[in-house]
């Protein structure tokens, strides 16, 4: 299996780029099981050796699948090329990231997004966005800190991983946006069907607001929990209790998912920090800390980023621990 770890010209060791993208990989086991029941399932409709067959094909072309190019970042995100007077800071701030990294400054691409959060993202292929407040709002350090952070997360090791992931699960995809469209349109029939036989005024004279919305999105949910349900149980039936293994463990996954993703920005934090980029990092965080509104408990759950206390107290860790010579 290739991950694509073998870059020499990296500030991240290798036994580190393998953990994580193992851990990501393992992470995302669930989807990946039950996506490789459904290509398994397909091909059975037609025979055996097609199911084998199709599954041999999906499992080799994870790691084959080709990562994006810097001409496609535009169509797959929302960046630009940054403005003349953009440009001087972010490429000035980047070689000089590049530079304390050992790596080449023009191995990568350079993008600007429009928003006013002081955001980044790295994308693989080796794709660098910043957002324009951070281009506008932060010092030459600072900026330099936010690039330093990217440049973990592309040397990190799961970018190569998550694009596995995405391979691997995208039989989920597919048949989930296949039951949205047809429970949508069964939705439709049956609202528009209750508006001709009376059922929307009836609700209407009862004070319920919307109600034709209201049967449309509740035929809808019903319909696609229902759905669901009954693939699970000719899923046990056809294959056996073991089915019901990557069934039950697809519920936990977007929480070992978003764990490990969040693990991945501590990691990307401490790239920044051994760069030499540790106070800059803590700056950013604080500044970014006065703007974030709080989240609930399932919010964070959920949420890609560490809390940014977490982080901060990560940070300080980092920078107060003996460096090795």
């Amino acid at each position: 299996m290739h991950l694509d770890l073998s870059d020499d010209l990296s500030p991240v060791p290798r036994r580190a780029r393998i953990t994580t993208a193992l851990v990501t990989l393992l992470a995302s086991l669930p989807s990946t099981l039950l996506g490789g029941l459904l290509v398994f399932a397909a091909g059975a409709l037609i025979g055996l050796w097609p199911a084998f067959g199709l599954i041999a094909i999906w499992l080799v072309g994870g790691p084959l699948v080709p990562v994006p190019t810097a001409e496609m970042a535009q169509a797959i995100f929302p960046v630009r090329h940054p403005r003349p007077d953009e440009q001087g800071a972010l490429i000035t701030a980047w070689h000089n990231v590049a530079r304390v990294a050992g790596i080449r400054a023009g191995d990568y691409s350079l993008w600007v997004q429009d928003t006013a959060q002081l955001n980044a993202l790295a994308a693989p292929g080796r794709i660098v966005a910043v957002t324009s407040a951070a281009v506008a709002e932060l010092g030459p350090r600072e900026l330099e800190a936010v690039l330093a952070h990217e440049l973990g997360h592309h040397h990190g090791g799961a970018q190569r991983a998550q694009m596995m992931v995405y391979w691997y699960a995208l039989p989920i995809r597919v048949c989930w946006q296949a039951l949205v469209r047809i429970t949508w349109l069964l939705a439709v029939f049956v609202a528009r069907a209750a508006h001709i036989v009376g059922v929307v005024a009836l609700l209407r004279a009862f004070g319920v607001r919307g109600a034709i919305d209201v049967i449309g999105i509740t035929v809808a949910v019903f319909a696609r929990i229902a759905t669901i349900l009954a693939v699970a149980v000719l899923a046990v039936v056809h294959f056996g209790p073991l089915a019901a293994l990557p069934l039950a463990a697809i519920v936990v996954e977007p929480f070992a998912a978003r764990a490990q993703r969040r693990r991945t920005e501590v990691d990307a934090d401490r790239v920044a920090v051994d760069l030499g980029y540790g106070r800059e990092t803590l700056a950013v965080l604080d500044l970014w800390s006065r703007r974030a509104e709080p989240a609930g408990r399932l919010a964070r759950l959920l949420d890609t980023h560490p809390p940014i206390a977490a982080r901060i107290a990560a940070v300080e860790t980092r920078l107060a621990a003996p460096r090795s010579t």
